[in-house]
């Protein structure tokens, strides 16, 4: 038998970091006035069930969303940890060498403490697992609220088109529905269709 299933990618709302232009992985922030109001814009799709990161942010963006449903929290769909680069921008840190290194090489050199994006990639792909546990005959729609890198990650691994990690484009409190099968997402293989999440309003992503 097979199990149709859809998985909703939402990015949280903005942030008065996201404005400044502030790396914030793991920095615990809460929405800004802007994003909570950018929110209540847009039309998002009926889900089952939702999990979030278990940031601030996210909560928050999960709560405005979906306030009918309880809301799992889930760490690995945390941000990349940016270390030492945390708070900071890119004015700030353009004359630092380890950042430097880092903007070349983003896949295969880490932030200065903080995470690789092979730990990134494995913790994503453990939050994945997390989510295909949730499905059963009464959850077949599931709304994932993240941060711009695991989305990023997830289509550029699972969508129908090949794209590569940057030049997939996700919006504050914008994503996408992956259209698959219960039994393709545990072969890892990428999914049968998918749908930009309806969003009024668009940020740079």
């Amino acid at each position: 038998m097979v199990h149709h299933v859809a998985i909703t990618f939402i990015r949280h709302g903005m942030t008065a970091e996201n404005e400044a232009k502030q790396y914030i992985g793991w920095t615990d922030v809460p929405l800004s006035e802007k994003g909570m109001k950018q929110l209540k814009t847009g039309s998002y799709p009926t889900v089952d069930f939702v999990i979030a990161s278990d940031l601030l942010r996210c909560q928050q963006t999960a709560r405005c969303l979906f306030p009918h449903l309880r809301v799992e929290q889930c760490e690995h769909w945390r941000e990349l940890h940016f270390g030492e680069f945390e708070g900071k921008t890119y004015e700030e840190l353009k004359a630092v060498d380890s950042y430097g290194r880092w903007l070349v090489d983003p896949f295969g050199v880490a932030p200065p403490n903080g995470e690789s994006f092979l730990d990134f990639q494995k913790r994503i792909e453990q939050g994945i697992e997390k989510i295909l546990s949730f499905f059963s005959a009464s959850v077949r729609h599931i709304a994932v609220v993240t941060h711009g890198g695991p989305i990023r990650y997830v289509l550029s691994r699972y969508a129908p088109e090949t794209r590569s990690f940057w030049e997939w484009s996700v919006p504050f409190g914008g994503g996408f529905t992956l259209y698959s099968t219960l039994e393709r997402w545990r072969r890892r293989e990428r999914c049968i269709s998918l749908a930009a999440v309806p969003f009024k309003e668009s940020e740079n992503g």
